[in-house]
């Protein structure tokens, strides 16, 4: 387990951030920009910058995208890609 301070000075203890963020474990402020059945957008939890959006998957990858993922990413990426400007 890993101690993590969060922009909003929030300290939480996880093994992974990014599973905990996808999981629902941690919040990120301002909440998930957009997710799907395998990833997972939202503003950066430690640093938050304007404009700066954090996509993860919702597995560790070791070795690419499988099919059903690169399908997903396909359709998913521009649904970000319309809400540029917006946060």
């Amino acid at each position: 387990m890993r101690k993590i301070t969060l922009s909003n000075g929030k300290t939480v203890e996880v093994k992974c951030l990014s599973c905990a963020l996808t999981s629902g474990e941690v919040e990120a402020e301002g909440g998930v920009i957009v997710e799907s059945e395998y990833f997972h957008a939202h503003l950066d939890v430690a640093y938050p910058i304007e404009g700066l959006v954090i996509l993860v998957s919702k597995r560790h990858i070791k070795c690419g995208l499988n099919e059903p993922e690169k399908v997903d990413y396909k359709t998913y990426y521009p649904r970000l890609e319309k809400l540029k400007g917006k946060y």
